[in-house]
């Protein structure tokens, strides 16, 4: 992977995914700033990736803070933003529908908008999203998801979002609908923007979904690859994505999920 300029941010990056991502880039020698709620998982990690001889400076903080994409900004100093790895969600089982609405969406729209003047030609951000946008089927609702993300407002999903499992799966489907509008302002810039949807993950977050859902369970017992993911098929992923190999992918998602969106399509076509 031929290193754009700057520093990697990875938001998450204690998490399940963000952590092999954060170790694959250090592994490619990138200057790399770990973001996560809490302080001491971050300098656990930024502690063994600094052994290995790369710069990785840390910032905890609640990323729905009006102000994360500024300590962001102020943490990176002059450097630039090579890539940004957006892990940082709530899933429905970790608050209720407005703050996992706030957390997966919100905070998401801001850092973006914060961001973008600081990235790298040839840079790229991606975001994940979540096969539980695929699992959004009521034409109204999608048409409203749409709207939302085009147009800011939410009137017609705010009744929605009280829920935490909706509330989840409504985020989700805005980010990828994000991800397909900022495309746009993003290459201007020269810069690429993708999202990830991960199918069932075997990661904390994932085994305490599934814990807690039944129906859930079920599905995972029906992906075509016969198991969950692991955290680094996501992070491998990324890493291509923000790689000269990617250079003409943007404003799209793309599905990490062993099968199961395609075959639980497969499945309703049949009946």
């Amino acid at each position: 992977m031929s290193a754009v300029p700057g520093t990697v941010v990875v938001t998450g990056a204690a998490g399940g995914m963000g952590k092999p991502a954060a170790i694959r880039f250090a592994s490619r020698g990138r200057s790399l700033l770990l973001c996560d709620l809490h302080a001491e998982p971050l300098e656990t990690l930024a502690s063994v990736l600094r052994g290995t001889g790369v710069k990785v400076d840390v910032l905890a903080g609640d990323i729905a803070a009006p102000d994360f994409a500024e300590q962001i900004l102020a943490k990176l100093g002059d450097s630039p933003i090579s890539a940004l790895v957006h892990t940082a969600g709530l899933s429905p089982t970790m608050a209720d529908g407005e703050r996992i609405f706030s957390v997966n969406y919100d905070a998401t729209e801001r850092l973006l908008a914060g961001l973008l003047p600081r990235f790298s030609q040839g840079a790229c951000a991606v975001l994940i999203s979540s096969v539980s946008a695929y699992m959004l089927n009521d034409p109204a609702m999608l048409d409203a998801i749409r709207k939302f993300v085009a147009t800011g407002h939410r009137e017609e999903i705010a009744q929605f979002v009280t829920d935490p499992g909706m509330s989840y799966a409504i985020s989700k489907k805005a980010v990828v609908h994000l991800v397909e509008r900022e495309a746009a302002p993003f290459g201007v810039m020269g810069v690429r923007i993708v999202s990830v949807a991960p199918g069932f993950i075997d990661t904390p977050m994932g085994k305490a979904e599934a814990e807690s859902n039944a129906q859930l369970r079920a599905m995972i017992g029906i992906v075509p690859q016969g198991r969950m993911g692991h955290g680094d098929e996501i992070a491998s992923v990324v890493e291509f994505l923000c790689s000269p190999g990617a250079s003409y992918i943007s404003g799209t998602d793309i599905r990490v999920d062993g099968g199961i969106i395609g075959h639980l399509g497969m499945m309703h076509a049949g009946q």
